[in-house]
């Protein structure tokens, strides 16, 4: 039973769906080694798992925030094509040209692995953060509701000041004691009022943006900032988002590592040369005859300034020129 399963298993990773998905060229795949294809393979999947976690991720991370499941279908479904789509244009440029070309600068190559790698970092770490807070939801709920008692007793400080104030500049007015306490007892009131108001607006919203900044955060950069940090809460978040972000990279990884000497470039280089030569010979017979055709007296044929035709990366070398005297030695040695 397990060895069918192995089979099973060994031959979708055969599939010539995620070879394309890979962004290249199943029919020179399919004329490869064993591993090699099964490299690719892998590619493949990735890019599917990827494109799926990342709908499911966002879409759950939209419903955190809007609470509608109508615009957590729609979005999800629409960032998960925006990352296949991604990802399929990504790993077609990683491909490596196999045709004579010029060498490029290694510093340019760098930059353009650097860019591309590092918008991956960012677009994973992006996806993490909704599943982070799925499996952390309990330990930052109770991280919340730390932080919002914090707010209450900023807001407490702040109104018990506010109100102390008030009741300075009116004190002048105050004739009695009881006017004084009658004062005291309104404020009271009014700060009680807002308080309230605070808590209530408190318990209608989720914080999700607030859970997300608590499971990235280590460090207080606010001084005034009294809730204690969860250590182990941020650092296993961080350990998830890692894990999240080496999935996302993946792919670019395992395209760039693959050696333009494997056989898969090597069979590209043979088919594309071989198709690119036979249309360009082609090309120079239906041309050299036009010219026979039009100008049959000038014995005119097609003529290139490089050396490699048709990649055209050589350019043939300009004559040595002369000066007189070697040129009077060449004739008087002619004459000979």
């Amino acid at each position: 039973m397990n060895i069918s399963r192995t089979r099973q298993m060994l031959k979708f990773l055969d599939n010539n769906k995620l070879w394309w998905f890979a962004g290249e060229d199943p029919y020179v795949l399919s004329q490869c080694p064993k591993i090699l294809r099964r490299t690719f393979s892998a590619i493949g999947i990735l890019v599917i798992f990827i494109s799926i976690s990342s709908a499911a991720s966002l879409a759950y991370g939209v419903h955190q925030i809007l609470e509608s499941t109508s615009a957590d279908i729609v979005i999800g479904i629409y960032c998960g094509l925006f990352v296949f789509v991604l990802y399929l244009f990504l790993l077609h440029t990683l491909s490596r040209n196999v045709l004579p070309t010029e060498n490029a600068k290694w510093s340019g190559r760098l930059i353009s692995y650097t860019l591309r790698i590092g918008f991956l970092i960012f677009l994973g770490f992006l996806v993490a953060q909704p599943v982070s807070y799925l499996f952390f939801e309990k330990p930052l709920e109770n991280e919340l509701v730390a932080f919002k008692n914090q707010e209450v007793q900023k807001v407490n400080s702040k109104l018990n000041l506010k109100y102390a104030k008030k009741l300075a500049t009116k004190r002048s007015e105050l004739r009695s004691k009881n006017q004084v306490l009658i004062e005291i007892s309104n404020n009271n009131r009014l700060k009680n009022r807002e308080l309230r108001s605070v808590i209530q607006r408190q318990e209608e919203s989720n914080f999700f943006i607030r859970k997300i900044l608590i499971q990235n955060t280590l460090f207080h950069f606010d001084d005034n900032e009294q809730v204690e940090i969860n250590v182990p809460l941020v650092l296993s978040s961080w350990l998830l988002s890692l894990l999240l972000i080496l999935v996302f990279i993946a792919p670019a990884i395992l395209k760039i590592v693959i050696s333009i000497s494997s056989d898969y470039y090597r069979i590209k280089r043979i088919i594309e040369t071989n198709l690119i030569d036979r249309h360009f010979e082609l090309f120079k017979h239906t041309y050299n005859d036009i010219l026979l055709d039009k100008f049959p007296e000038k014995n005119l044929t097609y003529t290139t300034a490089y050396t490699d035709v048709p990649y055209n990366t050589r350019l043939k070398s300009k004559p040595d020129l002369k000066n007189r005297n070697d040129f009077l030695k060449w004739l008087l040695d002619e004459g000979n």
